[in-house]
Parts: structure tokens; C-alpha cells; sequence
């Protein structure tokens, strides 16, 4: 493999040619290190650099940070060798970390994969790698450095198929498959923060669809989430051809048509990454209380009354236990608790209803009409197909009204001051009373502020 083209890119680099000159004249033992030299050798250029320097060089911090005019902040510990020093900016990430062993070449022999096993000495212009990393990234395999990679670091059982992921082309090697199935009981010892982050990673990359297959396929999904296994065997009916899981995990391929459905329609509405993170896992969830809510009626059709208030509480144990940001929670507990809304509209359905449901919801609107889409495209029972013309009608009217200002954000006619001037105490009720008004106010039924205390001072009589 010719390597020239790679080093050139690297010294072309604005950032990392400051440092080269830098690491020249001061004799900086600098490394670049990792996923840049990889994505490198494989023909992309990404603005995230990883870089390692031993420890007893650590006092050129200081000359780094002035080169690169910025400060890194400090997370780990630098007693125990976790300690990395980091920046992040719009289009720029930095990481830069001490040496774990004596020199570049032990260090790289600690690191996770081989394709990642590969370094540039930035003040000798000269790269280090591991046997066979350079062979792996050609061949496009994901192979670990040692046998005891992932004893190790249990976490690498999800980063292998983070790039497995994001990484076009790429396979696992053998092995690893394996080892995924053989140890996937011991990611249960890696902190929840860390297997959120990775699985994070793993659902809004290019190809998550293979990533959950893989996840799914060597159990590690089911350990992370048992609250999944009751659905494996749960039959759903006549409006599902699967079973319940098998069709939460198509309901997550079809995510990315649902979103390719509302901008083919709506071409200015784009969820951010934020919130498409947000809608996989609501997606992944939205399911779960189908096995605590099955009933078969009389005439031996398949229920689940109300399933969502169960799929909430099992959501919020499972959020909970690997500690997602409150922000996030809610907005997938939201997600779920509303997911069967508009499945189960009606042809007759009025705008006015459409309306509230779209204040109701304010920002998370598409999020909900793409789970409902995804939902409904991965559920093909003989009954599912005569309900399609109807659900998507509902959608486009919904995101046609999503585009309405007055209906997301009504201005406010009356404050939490003119309901306690009513003499109503402070307290849930005093919310319950203004969401009225609000209400009224999304339809139509009020529109100054003189009809807005009017229905106050009515609701307030009402026993």
C-alpha cells in the first residue's frame, strides 16, 4: 500500500501541519493516531483528530494549546491513565491522550481494533501500525489487536458494530462475530454512559439497519434491553404479518423511509440528528407493553388495549437504567405514549381534533407522523393495506397544519395571574385551565383576549 498519498494529506492538514512544524522544532514526540489515518487510507477526510503523546512529554500541553489557539478541558484522571484532553467545536473535535504503554508501538498494541491501530509521528513524518492493520483496511475487515481485546473492554463489543455501521463496506471478522454471542453478558459490566454513547453512534449511522441486525443476531440487544425479550414469540394479528419484535426492528429500517416520505412532501421539514436519535430508540420501545396487554375477544382477534401506558413504564425503567438526558427521556415517552393516536383517527376525523393534536405535540409533530409511517409500513397483515390511504391522509393534513404558526404557538391571551385572580390557588389546576383556553384558541373558538377570560370565568363555575 503506498503510503505518500496519506502523508501528504496529513501535513496538508491546517490543523495538524501547525502541529507537525510545531512538533519539528520543539522535538515533539506528537502522534496522530486511529480513525482519521484510517478514514484517510480509505479516501475521506474528517475533521476529528485523535492524537497521543507520552507521558513524560505532557509539559508541551501548554505549546500545543497556543498552536492551536484554543484550551482542551480535561476528562478522566490523569493517576489512573484515562486522563484526555479535549476540544470540540462546530467541525472540529480534538482528543488528545497520554501513551498507555512505553512507546507508539505498545500503545497501539493495547488499542481496540486494527483498522484504528495506526499512527503518524507528526515530528518524524513516519507511521507505526500493527501486523495486519493495513492489510485489514484494504480487505475492509474489523479485526481486534489481541485475543483479549474485548476482555479487555467489554465496550468494544458495540464499537465494533458502530463501525460496522459507519464504515461502508466493512465486515466483521469471524472472531469477533463469535465473540459477540460467547461474552455478550459481559457488556453488563460497562458503565450505562458509556453504552449509551455507542449506541447512540449506532442509530443514526448510515447503516444502522445492519448495525440492530447485528446487535439483535449475537443477543447483545436482548441483554442490554430485556425488557424486549417478552416480544420475540407475541403474535399481533391481523394487522401485523410478525411478531412483535421482529416488527419493532422493521418499524427501525423503515424509519429512514418515513423520513424520505415527509421531505418528499415537505421539503422544509428535516428533523436534526438530535431528535432522529430521539425517534429510533421511541421506535425501538414504542411496543414494549404489547405483552403485558394481550386479549383475544370473542371472536379470537388479538388485543392490546392501552398498550402504550405499559410501553411508557417499561421505556422509562429501560432509559433510566442507562441513565438518558432527561431532554431525551421525554421526548421518547412522549413518542410513545402518542404512537397509536394517528393509526387509529378516523376517515371523519375533524380538523379541529388534528389541530389540538398538533399543539399537543408543538415541535415533536413530524417525529410523531414518521413513527406512525414506520409503524404502520412494517405491520402488513390482510387487514393493514386498507387502512394505508387513510393514515397517510391524516399525516399530510397533520404536517400541513404543523406548518401554521397559530396552531404550534398560539400567542398567549391570559397568564397564571388572570386564573388565580379567579381566586384559583396555585396548582395543577391552574395549568389544566390555561391548556383550555389554549385549546379553544388552537380551533378557533377564541380569538382575543376578552373571549379568552370569558371562557376562563366559565370553566371556573363549572362544578
Amino acid at each position: 500500500m503506498d503510503l505518500s498519498p496519506v502523508a501528504k494529506s496529513i501535513l496538508e492538514d491546517p490543523v495538524l501541519s501547525r502541529l507537525a512544524a510545531l512538533a519539528r522544532k520543539r522535538g515533539i514526540p506528537l502522534f496522530l493516531v486511529g480513525g482519521m489515518i484510517r478514514d484517510l487510507f480509505l479516501g475521506t477526510h474528517r475533521y476529528d483528530y485523535d492524537l497521543a503523546l507520552p507521558p513524560e512529554a505532557s509539559s508541551f500541553i501548554p505549546e500545543i494549546e497556543k498552536a492551536l489557539g484554543f484550551h482542551f478541558f480535561l476528562i478522566g484522571k490523569e493517576e489512573s491513565g484515562t486522563a484526555t484532553y479535549r476540544v470540540i467545536k462546530p467541525g472540529l473535535s480534538v482528543d488528545l491522550a497520554l501513551l498507555q504503554g512505553e512507546t507508539i508501538d505498545k500503545d497501539l498494541l493495547r488499542r481496540d481494533f486494527t483498522v484504528n491501530a495506526i499512527a503518524f509521528s507528526l515530528s518524524k513524518e513516519t507511521f507505526h501500525w500493527v501486523e495486519g492493520a493495513l492489510d485489514d483496511i484494504s480487505k475492509r475487515i474489523i479485526r481486534t489487536v489481541t485475543d483479549h481485546s474485548i476482555d479487555q473492554d467489554p465496550l468494544r463489543m458495540l464499537r465494533a458494530i458502530r463501525y460496522l455501521s459507519s464504515l461502508d463496506g466493512f465486515e466483521l471478522d469471524g472472531k469477533v462475530s463469535a465473540e459477540l454471542s460467547l461474552k455478550k453478558k459481559l457488556i453488563e459490566k460497562v458503565p450505562a454512559e458509556r453504552i449509551k454513547m455507542e449506541l447512540d453512534k449506532i442509530l443514526v449511522s448510515r447503516r444502522r439497519t445492519l448495525g440492530i441486525d447485528v446487535l439483535y443476531k449475537s443477543g447483545l440487544l436482548l441483554t442490554l434491553f430485556p425488557e424486549l425479550e417478552g416480544l420475540e414469540s407475541l403474535d399481533q394479528g391481523s394487522y401485523h404479518h410478525l411478531n412483535a419484535l421482529s416488527h419493532t426492528l422493521l418499524a427501525l429500517e423503515k424509519m429512514s423511509w418515513a423520513l424520505d416520505w415527509i421531505g418528499s412532501r415537505k421539503p422544509g421539514i428535516s428533523p436534526p440528528e438530535e431528535d432522529r436519535l430521539s425517534l429510533s430508540y421511541a421506535t425501538l420501545f414504542h411496543d414494549l407493553g404489547k405483552q403485558n396487554t394481550l386479549s383475544r375477544g370473542e371472536d379470537g382477534g388479538v388485543h392490546f388495549y392501552r398498550h402504550e401506558v405499559d410501553s411508557c413504564r417499561a421505556a422509562e425503567k429501560a432509559m433510566e437504567r442507562l441513565r438518558f438526558p432527561g431532554l431525551t427521556k421525554e421526548k421518547v415517552l412522549r413518542l410513545v405514549g402518542n404512537h397509536m393516536t394517528i393509526l387509529t383517527l378516523s376517515p371523519q376525523t375533524k380538523e379541529s381534533a388534528l389541530k389540538k393534536l398538533v399543539n399537543r405535540m408543538g415541535e415533536l409533530t413530524p417525529l410523531l407522523v414518521a413513527l406512525t409511517l414506520a409503524d404502520k409500513e412494517a405491520g402488513r397483515g390482510s387487514l393493514s393495506v386498507s387502512r394505508d390511504e387513510r393514515i397517510e391522509a391524516h399525516c399530510l393534513r397533520i404536517l400541513d397544519l404543523y406548518g401554521q404558526k397559530e396552531v404550534v404557538h398560539p400567542p398567549s391571551l391570559v397568564t397564571g395571574h388572570d386564573v388565580m385572580a379567579l381566586g384559583i390557588e396555585p396548582g395543577p389546576r391552574v395549568g389544566h385551565l390555561l391548556e383550555r383556553v389554549r385549546e379553544k384558541q388552537v380551533v378557533g373558538e377564541v380569538r382575543t383576549r376578552e373571549e379568552a377570560l370569558k371562557v376562563l370565568a366559565e370553566e371556573v363555575r363549572l362544578p
